[in-house]
């Protein structure tokens, strides 16, 4: 859970009075920012795609996280540099032909004094300490998505953090918090769901897991419970077995031994049967070796017991959907482990199924699957 603060470029802020501005009105601005992302984070070789975003006097410098997104509904005002002049005063003379200057309509409503506090993305770190405008900086901080909504705060001493440093989603709700000491992660700290209920808690001593450490599921409902002393993890022989079993089928999984991997499964769950994980597994094993519906089965254990179970989700669609793509597949190649088959393109499927389908792969895509698969599954069957 532990995220590394992010290092950008110090930016100039958008002037509304310049000259060499041209406005582009909001309704020529694309829905979504995704495509131009992938060609402007950096620098394009090709001289047609040099462009620089401006976020909120923040340059887009490094790829986005799959959750930091913008669109034209966020977006107060736009601005775009093409005068050579221009470009050249702002220091990104032959880098760039055309500077982007947004400011999103969270930004614009920001309280002034809020405004003035920097963010992280416009300093820099120089052995373990953040420093703004050349110098170690002393108060807080506060982090953005590229739509202007609150990503992460906190507090720097000497250009290091002390104290609380809290991680937000994008719907606002924590999503998890450390405690440090110069710099250090030290005392309590706690990760949320997405729903705003409560993951995980538990202290660090030095950047270590020390004591009590809990696991709960987003109903609530306790996961797992561990003791660690001096480093070390005190399970129940009972526990210490199927964490084993675990281990060792995953092990296979990756083998592609998927059949041994189902039998070790098989074993945990008789050891503990309300730990999602498990189920999980053994439905992702099932559904590599075409065990589609008993594969489903183990997808809704696994969800009935954490609903918020991302992978789960999209697992579940990519089983129902593999049951009619590869119905009466050709076999390309067989052994005693593997069977390839060849899939067909788009295929008709029940509308009953297909609504299922999509409602998992919608949700995977809500809770944070942006896989290229997930993206081309919903744009071939759930764009009707």
């Amino acid at each position: 859970m532990k995220t590394k603060l992010t290092r950008s470029e110090q930016t100039p802020t958008p002037k509304s009075q310049d000259t060499d501005f041209i406005v582009v009105p909001i309704r020529y601005i694309l829905t979504s920012f995704l495509l131009f992302f992938s060609i402007t984070t950096s620098f394009s070789q090709e001289k047609r795609e040099r462009t620089l975003y401006i976020i909120d006097s923040v340059a887009v410098v490094n790829t986005p996280d799959d959750d930091d997104e913008l669109s034209k509904d966020d977006i107060d005002r736009l601005e775009v540099i093409i005068n050579p002049e221009r470009i050249k005063a702002l220091g990104y003379e032959g880098k760039i032909d055309t500077i982007f200057f947004i400011l999103t309509k969270a930004y614009v409503t920001r309280a002034d004094d809020v405004k003035r506090i920097p963010t992280t993305k416009n300093m820099t770190r120089t052995n373990g300490q953040w420093y703004f405008k050349d110098h170690p900086y002393n108060g807080p901080f506060k982090d953005y998505f590229m739509n202007g909504k609150l990503k992460g705060e906190g507090t720097l001493k000497d250009g290091r953090v002390e104290g609380l440093r809290t991680v937000y989603y994008p719907n606002g709700n924590k999503r998890y918090f450390y405690t440090y000491v110069n710099g250090i992660e030290n005392g309590l700290s706690e990760a949320y769901f997405i729903n705003g209920k409560l993951k995980q808690r538990g202290s660090l001593v030095d950047k270590k897991e020390d004591g009590l450490w809990q696991l709960f599921y987003s109903t609530g409902k306790i996961k797992m419970e561990s003791n660690i002393v001096n480093g070390k993890q005190t399970l129940s022989k009972e526990n210490k077995k199927f964490f084993e079993l675990l281990s060792r089928a995953s092990s296979d999984m990756k083998e592609g031994n998927h059949t041994g991997a189902i039998k070790k499964l098989n074993e945990a769950i008789k050891l503990n049967a309300d730990y999602a994980d498990a189920y999980f597994y053994r439905g992702t094993a099932k559904l590599n070796i075409f065990d589609f519906d008993e594969s489903v089965k183990d997808f809704d254990m696994a969800l009935s017991l954490e609903p918020f179970y991302m992978e789960a989700v999209s697992n579940r669609a990519f089983a129902r959907l593999r049951k009619f793509e590869f119905k009466d597949a050709k076999t390309l190649s067989k052994s005693s482990q593997i069977t390839v088959l060849a899939a067909k393109d788009r295929v008709p499927i029940p509308k009953e199924e297909l609504e299922k389908i999509c409602s998992d792969l919608k949700r995977g895509f809500e809770l944070g699957d942006r896989k290229p698969m997930i993206i081309d599954a919903i744009k071939s069957y759930c764009n009707d």
